[in-house]
């Protein structure tokens, strides 16, 4: 692990009201709060100069919130963009983004949460928990597909198969809606399966080491997934939030 860890889930267009966005947004905190066991409790907008005001925690407001700072004429295209960070007492913080709500049919949607540590430190916050916070995030979004990693892993494997930076991968774990999880073989290794919400899997990667999964296992992974249409491309256009 090195530096920044990422946890992302990706959707097709799937339009949706400000309310319902904001609905979404509020589990999502709640469920980040909760894994972090208080640590993470105070959420801010992120501005340039970076924390703003705390977010609102009654949907209607906060709702209010994504359509001021969303104004331009496509948003019903483009979707809603949020960016809300928290600090924890040690430095280290977390940064939601999300691009949702939208029916652009040829650039997916995304939730995505960054882990940064503090200064001097390589400790990030919610340190055991990645597959948890991939779980939360692929059942707050009725996600596609997602996955937790960090840049050099996120580097080699798009070295390795030459994926696009839109195109579904492994990870440490790898979120599956519920037509990929079909398609996971039996007896795939993985040290833990977890049910999704609606109705797909989270797969924490299995590694002899019992630690985080190595580079190899991840390419490993990626290539049997990847080899049963598990990690397919959404079609572009995409009629569909989900393959």
């Amino acid at each position: 692990m090195s530096g920044e860890v990422v946890v992302k889930v990706s959707w097709g267009p799937r339009s949706e009201t400000p309310l319902q966005l904001a609905q979404r947004w509020l589990e999502l905190l709640t469920g980040l709060s909760e894994l972090s066991e208080g640590a993470l409790a105070e959420w801010r907008w992120e501005e340039d100069s970076g924390p703003g005001q705390l977010v609102p925690v009654e949907s209607k407001d906060f709702a209010a919130a994504l359509e001021a700072a969303n104004t331009q004429d496509d948003r019903d295209i483009l979707g809603y963009t949020a960016n809300v960070v928290a600090t924890q007492p040690d430095g280290a913080y977390l940064r939601a983004r999300v691009i949702a709500g939208g029916s652009n049919e040829y650039s997916p949607f995304t939730a995505v949460v960054h882990l940064f540590p503090a200064s001097g430190s390589a400790a990030v916050p919610l340190t055991g928990r990645f597959t948890d916070v991939l779980a939360l995030l692929a059942d707050v979004w009725d996600a596609d597909h997602g996955l937790t990693y960090d840049r050099p892993l996120y580097n080699e494997l798009r070295s390795a198969y030459g994926l696009r930076a839109s195109h579904p991968r492994a990870g440490w774990a790898v979120y599956l809606s519920e037509s990929r999880a079909a398609r996971v073989p039996d007896d795939f290794s993985a040290l833990r399966r977890m049910p999704a919400r609606h109705g797909g899997v989270v797969l924490e990667i299995a590694d002899s080491s019992g630690g985080t999964p190595s580079t190899q296992a991840v390419l490993a992974a990626h290539k049997t997934l990847a080899g049963t249409g598990a990690l397919d491309p959404l079609p572009v256009p995409a009629t569909e939030a989900k393959l």
